[in-house]
Protein backbone atom coordinates (compact mmCIF):
# COMPACT_ATOMS: atom_id res chain seq x y z
CA UNK A 1 0.00 0.00 0.00
CA UNK A 2 3.26 2.54 -0.98
CA UNK A 3 2.18 5.95 -1.93
CA UNK A 4 -1.40 6.10 -0.27
CA UNK A 5 -3.14 9.68 -0.09
CA UNK A 6 -4.84 10.46 3.18
CA UNK A 7 -7.48 12.85 1.44
CA UNK A 8 -9.18 12.69 4.45
CA UNK A 9 -6.74 13.25 6.95
CA UNK A 10 -8.24 16.80 8.42
CA UNK A 11 -11.72 14.60 8.74
CA UNK A 12 -10.04 11.39 10.75
CA UNK A 13 -9.22 14.20 13.30
CA UNK A 14 -11.80 15.91 13.66
CA UNK A 15 -14.51 13.12 13.21
CA UNK A 16 -12.80 11.01 15.89
CA UNK A 17 -13.06 13.91 18.71
CA UNK A 18 -16.88 13.70 19.17
CA UNK A 19 -17.22 10.38 18.17
CA UNK A 20 -18.02 9.72 21.87
CA UNK A 21 -19.93 12.70 23.77
CA UNK A 22 -17.57 14.64 26.19
CA UNK A 23 -19.87 14.52 29.65
CA UNK A 24 -19.43 17.63 31.67
CA UNK A 25 -16.81 15.63 34.21
CA UNK A 26 -13.90 16.19 31.78
CA UNK A 27 -15.29 18.48 28.82
CA UNK A 28 -14.38 21.39 31.03
CA UNK A 29 -11.56 20.11 31.93
CA UNK A 30 -10.31 19.34 28.82
CA UNK A 31 -11.01 22.97 27.39
CA UNK A 32 -8.09 24.54 28.88
CA UNK A 33 -5.82 21.78 28.06
CA UNK A 34 -6.76 22.00 24.39
CA UNK A 35 -6.69 25.40 24.37
CA UNK A 36 -2.57 25.45 25.29
CA UNK A 37 -1.91 22.47 22.87
CA UNK A 38 -2.57 24.90 20.08
CA UNK A 39 -1.25 28.18 21.69
CA UNK A 40 1.06 27.55 24.35
CA UNK A 41 2.40 23.85 24.36
CA UNK A 42 5.05 24.51 26.94
CA UNK A 43 2.37 25.24 29.53
CA UNK A 44 0.08 22.29 28.13
CA UNK A 45 2.24 19.36 29.73
CA UNK A 46 1.50 20.44 33.66
CA UNK A 47 -2.15 20.62 32.34
CA UNK A 48 -2.43 17.53 30.50
CA UNK A 49 -0.31 15.75 33.57
CA UNK A 50 -3.21 16.89 36.29
CA UNK A 51 -5.74 15.90 33.66
CA UNK A 52 -4.32 12.01 33.20
CA UNK A 53 -4.41 11.79 37.19
CA UNK A 54 -8.11 12.77 37.33
CA UNK A 55 -9.58 10.50 34.54
CA UNK A 56 -6.99 8.13 34.01
CA UNK A 57 -10.00 5.55 34.91
CA UNK A 58 -12.02 6.97 32.07
CA UNK A 59 -11.04 5.95 28.56
CA UNK A 60 -13.71 8.44 26.50
CA UNK A 61 -11.64 11.31 28.62
CA UNK A 62 -8.38 9.61 27.55
CA UNK A 63 -9.30 9.40 24.01
CA UNK A 64 -10.60 13.27 24.22
CA UNK A 65 -7.14 13.76 25.01
CA UNK A 66 -5.50 11.68 22.64
CA UNK A 67 -7.53 13.89 20.04
CA UNK A 68 -6.28 16.39 21.44
CA UNK A 69 -2.85 15.87 20.96
CA UNK A 70 -3.77 14.43 17.31
CA UNK A 71 -4.77 17.95 16.54
CA UNK A 72 -2.04 19.38 17.15
CA UNK A 73 0.06 16.09 15.36
CA UNK A 74 2.14 15.44 18.85
CA UNK A 75 2.25 11.29 17.63
CA UNK A 76 4.10 10.22 20.74
CA UNK A 77 1.41 11.33 23.22
CA UNK A 78 -1.22 10.86 21.17
CA UNK A 79 -0.03 7.30 21.40
CA UNK A 80 0.92 7.05 24.87
CA UNK A 81 -2.30 8.34 25.73
CA UNK A 82 -4.27 5.68 23.51
CA UNK A 83 -2.81 3.19 25.25
CA UNK A 84 -3.52 4.19 28.50
CA UNK A 85 -7.11 4.74 27.16
CA UNK A 86 -6.95 0.93 26.06
CA UNK A 87 -5.70 -0.15 29.32
CA UNK A 88 -8.26 1.50 31.21
CA UNK A 89 -10.80 -0.03 28.73
CA UNK A 90 -9.78 -3.21 29.08
CA UNK A 91 -13.44 -4.87 30.38
CA UNK A 92 -15.36 -2.49 27.77
CA UNK A 93 -14.94 -3.73 24.35
CA UNK A 94 -16.74 -0.58 22.82
CA UNK A 95 -14.34 1.45 24.56
CA UNK A 96 -11.30 -0.57 23.62
CA UNK A 97 -12.95 -0.02 19.70
CA UNK A 98 -12.73 3.73 20.11
CA UNK A 99 -9.00 3.32 21.25
CA UNK A 100 -7.97 1.51 18.58
CA UNK A 101 -9.80 3.96 15.83
CA UNK A 102 -7.56 6.86 17.94
CA UNK A 103 -4.56 4.67 17.27
CA UNK A 104 -5.49 3.97 13.47
CA UNK A 105 -6.33 7.76 13.14
CA UNK A 106 -2.55 8.36 14.55
CA UNK A 107 -1.23 6.23 11.90
CA UNK A 108 -3.22 7.66 8.86
CA UNK A 109 -2.29 11.10 9.97
CA UNK A 110 1.69 10.15 10.57
CA UNK A 111 2.25 8.45 7.75
CA UNK A 112 -0.39 10.20 5.27
CA UNK A 113 1.96 9.46 2.51
CA UNK A 114 3.46 6.24 3.30
CA UNK A 115 1.72 2.66 4.23
CA UNK A 116 -1.17 2.45 5.49
CA UNK A 117 -1.30 -0.67 7.14
CA UNK A 118 -0.88 0.06 10.33
CA UNK A 119 -3.87 1.98 10.57
CA UNK A 120 -5.92 -0.53 8.45
CA UNK A 121 -4.58 -3.17 11.00
CA UNK A 122 -6.16 -0.88 14.08
CA UNK A 123 -9.56 -0.05 11.71
CA UNK A 124 -9.54 -3.69 11.57
CA UNK A 125 -9.49 -4.59 14.92
CA UNK A 126 -11.95 -1.97 15.73
CA UNK A 127 -14.77 -3.33 13.73
CA UNK A 128 -14.11 -6.65 14.99
CA UNK A 129 -13.81 -5.58 19.04
CA UNK A 130 -17.33 -3.10 18.06
CA UNK A 131 -19.35 -4.48 14.85
CA UNK A 132 -21.85 -2.15 16.12
CA UNK A 133 -19.79 1.14 15.28
CA UNK A 134 -19.60 2.37 12.06
CA UNK A 135 -16.33 4.59 12.20
CA UNK A 136 -14.25 1.48 12.26
CA UNK A 137 -15.89 0.30 8.83
CA UNK A 138 -15.81 3.85 7.36
CA UNK A 139 -12.17 4.62 8.27
CA UNK A 140 -10.87 1.28 7.26
CA UNK A 141 -12.60 1.50 4.26
CA UNK A 142 -11.17 5.02 3.56
CA UNK A 143 -7.57 3.19 3.63
CA UNK A 144 -8.46 1.10 0.41
CA UNK A 145 -10.51 3.70 -1.46
CA UNK A 146 -8.12 3.95 -4.20
CA UNK A 147 -6.06 0.79 -4.23
CA UNK A 148 -8.87 -1.38 -3.66
CA UNK A 149 -12.73 -0.72 -4.29
CA UNK A 150 -13.87 -4.28 -4.60
CA UNK A 151 -12.65 -4.44 -0.13
CA UNK A 152 -14.31 -1.23 0.20
CA UNK A 153 -17.20 -2.27 -1.00
CA UNK A 154 -17.14 -5.08 1.07
CA UNK A 155 -16.78 -3.68 3.90
CA UNK A 156 -19.57 -1.50 3.40
CA UNK A 157 -21.80 -4.17 2.89
CA UNK A 158 -20.10 -6.06 6.21
CA UNK A 159 -20.87 -2.30 7.70
CA UNK A 160 -24.93 -2.73 6.70
CA UNK A 161 -24.94 -6.43 7.76
CA UNK A 162 -23.96 -5.73 11.05
CA UNK A 163 -26.17 -1.82 11.14
CA UNK A 164 -28.78 -2.16 9.28
CA UNK A 165 -30.37 0.97 7.57
CA UNK A 166 -27.19 3.00 8.42
CA UNK A 167 -27.25 5.74 5.86
CA UNK A 168 -23.73 4.47 4.05
CA UNK A 169 -24.18 5.15 1.02
CA UNK A 170 -23.96 8.81 1.30
CA UNK A 171 -20.57 8.73 2.78
CA UNK A 172 -19.54 5.84 0.50
CA UNK A 173 -19.99 8.29 -2.55
CA UNK A 174 -17.84 10.66 -0.44
CA UNK A 175 -15.22 8.16 0.16
CA UNK A 176 -15.24 7.13 -3.14
CA UNK A 177 -15.23 10.70 -4.57
CA UNK A 178 -12.24 11.58 -2.37
CA UNK A 179 -10.45 8.53 -3.92
CA UNK A 180 -11.24 10.33 -7.40
CA UNK A 181 -13.18 6.85 -8.31
CA UNK A 182 -15.94 8.63 -9.77
CA UNK A 183 -17.86 6.09 -11.09
CA UNK A 184 -18.84 4.10 -7.20
CA UNK A 185 -19.18 7.60 -5.90
CA UNK A 186 -21.53 8.06 -8.43
CA UNK A 187 -23.07 4.39 -7.58
CA UNK A 188 -23.53 5.19 -4.19
CA UNK A 189 -24.72 8.58 -4.44
CA UNK A 190 -27.55 7.59 -6.89
CA UNK A 191 -28.81 4.99 -4.03
CA UNK A 192 -29.64 7.87 -1.63
CA UNK A 193 -33.06 10.09 -1.70
CA UNK A 194 -30.79 12.85 -3.41
CA UNK A 195 -33.34 15.50 -1.51
CA UNK A 196 -31.64 14.21 1.95
CA UNK A 197 -28.14 14.44 0.61
CA UNK A 198 -26.68 17.97 2.22
CA UNK A 199 -24.68 20.29 0.13
CA UNK A 200 -21.30 18.81 0.65
CA UNK A 201 -22.48 15.93 -1.01
CA UNK A 202 -24.95 16.90 -3.50
CA UNK A 203 -21.61 19.14 -5.07
CA UNK A 204 -19.63 15.73 -5.10
CA UNK A 205 -22.67 13.83 -6.75
CA UNK A 206 -23.11 16.50 -9.33
CA UNK A 207 -19.72 16.29 -10.12
CA UNK A 208 -19.24 12.59 -10.07
CA UNK A 209 -22.03 12.56 -13.02
CA UNK A 210 -20.35 15.18 -15.08
CA UNK A 211 -16.90 13.73 -14.81
CA UNK A 212 -18.62 10.35 -15.73
CA UNK A 213 -20.11 12.35 -18.96
CA UNK A 214 -23.75 11.10 -17.60
CA UNK A 215 -25.69 14.49 -18.42
CA UNK A 216 -28.94 13.71 -18.25
CA UNK A 217 -28.40 12.74 -14.62
CA UNK A 218 -26.05 15.67 -13.95
CA UNK A 219 -28.70 17.88 -15.42
CA UNK A 220 -31.47 16.29 -13.24
CA UNK A 221 -29.50 16.37 -10.23
CA UNK A 222 -28.30 19.97 -10.65
CA UNK A 223 -31.90 20.64 -10.69
CA UNK A 224 -32.61 19.28 -7.41
CA UNK A 225 -29.15 20.76 -5.98
CA UNK A 226 -30.04 24.07 -7.37
CA UNK A 227 -33.61 24.08 -5.64
CA UNK A 228 -32.42 23.25 -2.49
CA UNK A 229 -28.96 25.06 -2.51
CA UNK A 230 -29.44 28.12 -4.65
CA UNK A 231 -26.73 30.17 -4.44
CA UNK A 232 -24.29 27.23 -4.66
CA UNK A 233 -22.06 28.03 -7.70
CA UNK A 234 -20.31 25.21 -8.38
CA UNK A 235 -24.07 23.66 -8.56
CA UNK A 236 -24.89 26.52 -10.81
CA UNK A 237 -22.23 26.37 -12.75
CA UNK A 238 -22.52 22.32 -13.69
CA UNK A 239 -26.17 22.73 -14.19
CA UNK A 240 -25.48 25.35 -16.87
CA UNK A 241 -23.23 22.64 -18.38
CA UNK A 242 -25.01 20.07 -18.18
CA UNK A 243 -27.93 21.62 -19.67
CA UNK A 244 -26.16 22.81 -22.55
CA UNK A 245 -24.75 18.88 -23.53
CA UNK A 246 -28.38 17.72 -23.45
CA UNK A 247 -29.58 20.67 -25.31
CA UNK A 248 -32.03 21.81 -23.14
CA UNK A 249 -30.88 25.32 -24.43
CA UNK A 250 -33.88 27.49 -22.62
CA UNK A 251 -33.32 26.00 -19.47
CA UNK A 252 -29.55 26.67 -19.58
CA UNK A 253 -29.53 30.55 -20.62
CA UNK A 254 -32.01 30.93 -17.44
CA UNK A 255 -29.48 29.08 -15.88
CA UNK A 256 -26.84 30.94 -16.64
CA UNK A 257 -28.50 34.79 -16.24
CA UNK A 258 -28.00 33.41 -12.13
CA UNK A 259 -25.31 31.59 -12.48
CA UNK A 260 -23.35 34.93 -13.49
CA UNK A 261 -25.51 36.84 -11.03
CA UNK A 262 -23.57 34.97 -7.63
CA UNK A 263 -20.46 35.89 -6.35
CA UNK A 264 -17.28 34.41 -7.68
CA UNK A 265 -14.79 34.19 -10.75
CA UNK A 266 -16.36 32.82 -13.94
CA UNK A 267 -13.90 31.25 -16.18
CA UNK A 268 -13.80 31.27 -20.24
CA UNK A 269 -15.68 27.73 -20.21
CA UNK A 270 -18.53 28.93 -18.58
CA UNK A 271 -18.75 31.96 -21.19
CA UNK A 272 -18.57 29.40 -24.00
CA UNK A 273 -21.11 27.48 -22.33
CA UNK A 274 -23.71 30.42 -22.27
CA UNK A 275 -22.78 31.06 -25.64
CA UNK A 276 -23.42 27.65 -26.12
CA UNK A 277 -26.58 28.11 -24.82
CA UNK A 278 -27.76 30.71 -27.03
CA UNK A 279 -26.23 29.62 -30.20
CA UNK A 280 -28.27 26.75 -29.78
CA UNK A 281 -31.87 28.69 -29.38
CA UNK A 282 -30.57 30.34 -32.70
CA UNK A 283 -29.60 33.81 -30.60
CA UNK A 284 -26.40 34.05 -32.71
CA UNK A 285 -25.52 37.70 -32.01
CA UNK A 286 -25.71 37.51 -28.01
CA UNK A 287 -23.96 34.42 -28.35
CA UNK A 288 -21.02 35.87 -30.45
CA UNK A 289 -20.86 38.52 -27.31
CA UNK A 290 -20.63 35.48 -24.63
CA UNK A 291 -17.81 33.59 -27.22
CA UNK A 292 -16.00 36.75 -27.04
CA UNK A 293 -16.50 37.30 -23.07
CA UNK A 294 -14.66 33.91 -22.71
CA UNK A 295 -12.13 34.70 -24.93
CA UNK A 296 -11.29 37.92 -22.92
CA UNK A 297 -11.09 35.96 -19.78
CA UNK A 298 -9.03 33.81 -21.43
CA UNK A 299 -6.88 35.01 -23.87
CA UNK A 300 -5.72 31.13 -24.95
CA UNK A 301 -9.29 29.49 -24.93
CA UNK A 302 -9.77 28.44 -28.77
CA UNK A 303 -13.10 27.14 -28.74
CA UNK A 304 -14.67 30.15 -28.63
CA UNK A 305 -13.32 31.11 -32.16
CA UNK A 306 -14.64 27.90 -33.56
CA UNK A 307 -18.37 28.82 -32.00
CA UNK A 308 -18.14 32.06 -33.18
CA UNK A 309 -17.12 31.14 -36.94
CA UNK A 310 -20.44 28.40 -36.31
CA UNK A 311 -22.40 31.61 -35.16
CA UNK A 312 -21.42 33.40 -38.82
CA UNK A 313 -22.00 30.68 -40.95
CA UNK A 314 -25.53 30.31 -39.32
CA UNK A 315 -26.26 33.68 -39.78
CA UNK A 316 -25.06 33.31 -43.64
CA UNK A 317 -22.03 35.29 -43.44
CA UNK A 318 -19.74 32.81 -45.23
CA UNK A 319 -17.03 35.61 -44.94
CA UNK A 320 -16.87 35.96 -41.63
CA UNK A 321 -17.38 32.34 -40.53
CA UNK A 322 -14.09 31.74 -42.46
CA UNK A 323 -11.77 34.81 -41.09
CA UNK A 324 -13.17 33.10 -36.91
CA UNK A 325 -12.42 29.36 -38.47
CA UNK A 326 -8.85 30.28 -39.57
CA UNK A 327 -7.99 32.02 -36.82
CA UNK A 328 -9.23 29.14 -34.94
CA UNK A 329 -7.13 26.75 -37.05
CA UNK A 330 -3.99 28.46 -36.66
CA UNK A 331 -4.28 28.84 -32.71
CA UNK A 332 -4.93 25.35 -32.29
CA UNK A 333 -2.06 23.03 -32.56
CA UNK A 334 -4.38 20.55 -31.49
CA UNK A 335 -7.50 20.66 -34.52
CA UNK A 336 -9.71 17.89 -35.60
CA UNK A 337 -10.96 16.32 -38.33
CA UNK A 338 -14.23 17.86 -37.30
CA UNK A 339 -12.40 21.18 -37.67
CA UNK A 340 -10.93 20.60 -40.49
CA UNK A 341 -14.35 19.72 -42.46
CA UNK A 342 -15.90 22.56 -40.76
CA UNK A 343 -13.83 25.19 -42.42
CA UNK A 344 -13.95 23.32 -45.70
CA UNK A 345 -17.93 23.05 -45.64
CA UNK A 346 -17.47 27.30 -45.05
CA UNK A 347 -15.01 27.39 -48.82
CA UNK A 348 -18.25 24.93 -49.94
CA UNK A 349 -20.85 26.98 -48.89
CA UNK A 350 -19.31 30.20 -50.35
CA UNK A 351 -18.65 28.33 -53.48
CA UNK A 352 -22.20 26.69 -53.47
CA UNK A 353 -23.78 30.51 -53.76
CA UNK A 354 -21.72 31.66 -56.48
CA UNK A 355 -18.51 33.97 -54.54
CA UNK A 356 -15.28 32.97 -56.68
CA UNK A 357 -16.57 29.18 -57.10
CA UNK A 358 -13.21 27.73 -59.14
CA UNK A 359 -10.93 28.82 -56.15
CA UNK A 360 -13.35 28.20 -53.17
CA UNK A 361 -13.91 24.35 -54.51
CA UNK A 362 -10.20 24.16 -54.73
CA UNK A 363 -9.58 25.61 -51.56
CA UNK A 364 -12.22 23.14 -49.91
CA UNK A 365 -10.52 20.20 -51.55
CA UNK A 366 -6.96 21.10 -50.54
CA UNK A 367 -8.50 21.08 -47.06
CA UNK A 368 -9.53 17.23 -47.42
CA UNK A 369 -5.78 16.43 -48.98
CA UNK A 370 -4.88 17.77 -46.03
CA UNK A 371 -6.81 15.77 -43.44
CA UNK A 372 -5.60 12.58 -45.57
CA UNK A 373 -2.07 13.34 -44.94
CA UNK A 374 -2.95 14.28 -41.09
CA UNK A 375 -5.02 11.10 -40.16
CA UNK A 376 -4.42 8.23 -42.26
CA UNK A 377 -7.64 6.34 -40.48
CA UNK A 378 -9.62 8.44 -41.96
CA UNK A 379 -7.92 9.26 -45.50
CA UNK A 380 -10.89 7.24 -47.40
CA UNK A 381 -13.68 9.52 -46.51
CA UNK A 382 -11.82 12.16 -46.72
CA UNK A 383 -10.93 11.35 -50.66
CA UNK A 384 -14.83 10.28 -50.59
CA UNK A 385 -15.90 14.04 -49.66
CA UNK A 386 -13.10 15.61 -52.21
CA UNK A 387 -14.70 13.51 -54.93
CA UNK A 388 -17.94 14.66 -54.12
CA UNK A 389 -16.63 18.48 -54.22
CA UNK A 390 -14.61 17.78 -57.41
CA UNK A 391 -17.70 16.61 -58.99
CA UNK A 392 -19.74 19.64 -57.81
CA UNK A 393 -16.83 21.77 -59.68
CA UNK A 394 -17.33 20.15 -62.78
CA UNK A 395 -14.18 18.62 -62.88
CA UNK A 396 -15.28 14.88 -62.88
CA UNK A 397 -11.71 13.59 -63.97
CA UNK A 398 -10.59 14.80 -60.72
CA UNK A 399 -13.79 13.10 -59.16
CA UNK A 400 -12.41 9.98 -60.58
CA UNK A 401 -9.23 10.23 -59.37
CA UNK A 402 -10.20 10.71 -55.61
CA UNK A 403 -12.51 7.46 -56.14
CA UNK A 404 -9.38 5.89 -57.97
CA UNK A 405 -7.59 6.50 -54.43
CA UNK A 406 -10.40 5.12 -52.13
CA UNK A 407 -10.39 1.62 -54.13
CA UNK A 408 -6.41 1.29 -54.21
CA UNK A 409 -6.41 1.36 -50.54
CA UNK A 410 -9.48 -0.59 -49.61
CA UNK A 411 -10.00 -3.28 -52.25
CA UNK A 412 -7.26 -5.27 -50.98
CA UNK A 413 -7.51 -4.43 -47.34
CA UNK A 414 -8.12 -7.24 -44.70
CA UNK A 415 -9.84 -5.51 -42.07
CA UNK A 416 -11.76 -3.14 -43.83
CA UNK A 417 -14.90 -1.93 -41.60
CA UNK A 418 -18.83 -1.05 -42.98
CA UNK A 419 -17.70 2.35 -43.21
CA UNK A 420 -15.00 1.88 -45.38
CA UNK A 421 -16.94 -0.81 -47.53
CA UNK A 422 -19.64 1.92 -47.93
CA UNK A 423 -16.95 4.32 -49.33
CA UNK A 424 -15.72 1.77 -51.47
CA UNK A 425 -19.26 0.78 -52.43
CA UNK A 426 -19.76 4.21 -53.85
CA UNK A 427 -16.33 4.81 -55.35
CA UNK A 428 -16.58 1.66 -57.36
CA UNK A 429 -20.58 3.03 -58.59
CA UNK A 430 -19.33 5.88 -59.38
CA UNK A 431 -16.09 5.43 -61.38
CA UNK A 432 -18.00 2.60 -63.62
CA UNK A 433 -20.97 5.69 -63.92
CA UNK A 434 -17.82 7.86 -65.11
CA UNK A 435 -16.41 5.71 -67.75
CA UNK A 436 -19.45 4.38 -69.03
CA UNK A 437 -21.43 7.89 -68.94
CA UNK A 438 -19.12 10.71 -68.98
CA UNK A 439 -16.30 8.91 -70.87
CA UNK A 440 -18.42 6.76 -72.81
CA UNK A 441 -16.28 3.69 -72.33
CA UNK A 442 -18.30 0.59 -71.46
CA UNK A 443 -14.58 -1.38 -71.08
CA UNK A 444 -13.10 1.01 -68.96
CA UNK A 445 -16.58 0.63 -66.63
CA UNK A 446 -16.36 -3.01 -66.41
CA UNK A 447 -13.81 -3.71 -64.22
CA UNK A 448 -15.35 -1.34 -61.46
CA UNK A 449 -18.96 -2.87 -61.96
CA UNK A 450 -17.25 -6.14 -61.24
CA UNK A 451 -16.17 -5.27 -58.22
CA UNK A 452 -18.71 -3.67 -57.70
CA UNK A 453 -21.13 -6.57 -58.15
CA UNK A 454 -19.39 -8.67 -55.68
CA UNK A 455 -20.14 -6.16 -52.60
CA UNK A 456 -23.50 -4.99 -54.49
CA UNK A 457 -25.31 -8.30 -56.19
CA UNK A 458 -28.22 -6.76 -57.08
CA UNK A 459 -26.80 -3.12 -58.76
CA UNK A 460 -28.66 -2.34 -61.76
CA UNK A 461 -26.17 -0.36 -62.86
CA UNK A 462 -23.69 -3.17 -62.58
CA UNK A 463 -26.04 -5.43 -64.20
CA UNK A 464 -26.26 -4.19 -67.11
CA UNK A 465 -22.95 -2.92 -67.59
CA UNK A 466 -21.68 -6.41 -67.29
CA UNK A 467 -24.43 -7.80 -69.33
CA UNK A 468 -26.39 -9.86 -66.39
CA UNK A 469 -30.36 -10.07 -66.72
CA UNK A 470 -32.55 -9.34 -64.19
Amino acid sequence: MKAIKYLVVGALISISAPAMAQTDDFGAALAPVSQALKENPASAAGLAKSYIKQFKKNPEALIALGNSYLAVKDFTNASNVANMALTAAKKNLKQQAEAYILMGDIEAVKDEAGNGGNAASHYATAKSLDPKNPIGYMRYASIYRKINPDLVEKTYAELLENIPGYPIHAEAGSSFFSGNKFDKAFENYAKCDINSLDEGNMVKYLISAVQLRKYAEAYNIATAGMNKFPKNVTLNQLGLWSAVETEKFDDAINIAQKFLALEGDKNATDYTYYGKALFGAKRYEDAIKQFEEAMNEDEKAVEPLQRISECYAAMGNADKALEYSEKYMQKNPNATPSDYAKMAQIYVAKADQGVDKAANYKKAIGIYDKMAEKYPSIASWAHMIAAGVADKSGDTALGASYNEKIVSALWNKADRDADETSYLTQALRLLGFYYWSDKNDLESAKPYYEKLIQLEPNDKNAKAALGIEE
